[in-house]
């Protein structure tokens, strides 16, 4: 088996050659690394907002695992980017007054191997969790079939575009005297068509579909959180940034029925995978 350019640097068997390209691979590495962290760092700054409502939306505002995660994903992080920034910066000055930088970062990385691995994969899977896809537990009926109370689900605002039928978890604080996170299905998005028609004026329709679930008494309500308070008008657009959302169990279900419409951006993300029960894992 080939030797590795590190052990013949560790055995002084190494050649002028190879010292070059090892000295190659460590830039690379370190530099990669570096960037990866850097990126998490800034990353984490410009959406602080999000830990606070990850922390609400899956912790419930009191002390709990998602709590220590969050603190355990910074500690790892700055540790892990401290480090990489030190040896970084370590190179660069090494280079600039001619030193020998190579001892001591190989030194670093095999003494500190197993801690750095440790932070690597700590913070990067915390960042996964808390930016990217972050689980969430279905609590109540209200969107029975679809979802059964106790379903782990995973869930992302990445790219997130509203889109009818699409499964969203958004702050419902602003909308009902509860602190919490709905699980609902998105019905209708901005530019939709909502009317009242038929004979006594009473039958509720979206693009012309018919929702028998819907009452006038809803349409009046939906109808006015989306700013349009002229009783006399029968149809409306639904208003750019907002949507209208329902439980799949319409029988059971707190929804824009009661609220009126939500606000896109309390959005907290869409719902696009069952990942317990095991026995339905399915994506959405």
């Amino acid at each position: 088996m080939k030797e590795s350019l590190e052990n013949k640097y560790l055995d002084k068997t190494i050649t002028e050659e190879e010292l070059g390209k090892y000295k190659k691979t460590l830039w690379m590495k370190k530099g990669i690394l570096n960037g990866i962290y850097l990126f998490m760092m800034i990353f984490s700054f410009i959406y602080i907002k999000r830990i606070g409502v990850f922390f609400n939306a899956l912790g419930g505002g009191g002390f709990s695992f998602y709590l220590v995660a969050i603190v355990i994903f910074y500690i790892t992080l700055s540790l892990a980017f401290g480090y990489f920034l030190f040896q970084i910066g370590y190179m660069i000055y090494s280079e600039m007054k001619g030193l020998d930088w190579v001892a001591l970062i190989t030194k670093l990385n095999i003494k500190l191997d197993i801690y750095s691995f440790i932070c690597k994969c700590l913070s990067i899977l915390l960042f996964i969790m808390i930016y990217i896809t972050t689980p969430c537990t279905v609590v109540g009926s209200s969107m029975e079939p679809t979802f059964k109370d106790g379903d782990r689900l995973l869930c992302t605002d990445l790219f997130y575009t509203p889109k009818r039928d699409d499964i969203i978890v958004f702050d419902a604080k602003n909308y009902t005297e509860l602190d919490s996170f709905f699980i609902k299905r998105t019905i209708a998005i901005e530019g939709d068509i909502i009317k009242l028609s038929g004979p006594d004026m009473n039958e509720v329709s979206i693009n012309n579909q018919v929702y028998s679930d819907i009452s006038k008494d809803e349409f009046i309500r939906i109808r006015k959180s989306a700013g349009i308070m002229d009783d006399t008008e029968t149809s409306f657009l639904i208003p750019s940034g907002m949507q209208l959302v329902m439980g799949d169990n319409r029988d059971n279900s707190h929804d824009s029925r009661k609220f009126g419409l939500i606000k896109n951006e309390d959005v907290f993300g869409r719902v696009y995978m069952r990942v317990f029960p095991f026995t339905g894992i399915h994506f959405y």
